[in-house]
């Protein structure tokens, strides 16, 4: 039987819970299953504190502590590329699996591309939808929508 292992992360996802509210998450994606790792602060504030204390101990001053603290949010995804699945399952309450044999329906659509009034361009946040028997799942996410596809395709079939 072949080993689970962790394919990709869709970082920074919004998990809808309401008209108006969403949870963040990460969306970690093995060979075997889907894993909505709940984000927790407690997790991200320790994260943070190591990054500092790492910086701290390679010999830099304060301000480079700050910044690699203060990087750890758009980073912080990376660690579940490292972890085993059962370990992310283990660290914060919360979080779940998505079996893909459970799943009837996925669909994903790319957010919409415009232009404010300075000619800024900017893009609505990317969407994906599970559809299971007993629910359904709403994720919103910015980034990559070509390695999100790749990544789901792989789990799932094709999107």
């Amino acid at each position: 039987m072949e080993e689970e292992k962790v394919l990709g992360v869709i970082p920074h996802a919004g998990l809808k819970k309401g008209l108006f509210k969403s949870e963040s998450c990460n969306l970690v994606v093995t060979n075997k299953r889907g894993i909505v790792a709940k984000f927790s602060k407690d997790v991200y504030k320790k994260e943070a504190q190591e990054r500092a204390e790492e910086t701290k101990q390679g010999g830099r001053g304060r301000f480079k502590q700050f910044l690699s603290s203060a990087s750890t949010m758009t980073t912080f995804y990376k660690r579940y590329l490292e972890m085993l699945p059962e370990d992310i399952l283990k660290e914060t309450p919360g979080t779940f699996v998505i079996e893909p044999s459970t799943v009837v329906k996925t669909q994903l659509k790319e957010g919409r591309r415009y232009s404010d009034e300075d000619g800024f361009k900017q893009q609505n946040p990317h969407s994906l939808l599970i559809v299971m028997p007993k629910a359904k799942l709403q994720f919103n996410f910015s980034g990559d929508i070509r390695n999100a596809r790749s990544l789901l395709s792989d789990l799932f079939g094709k999107i």
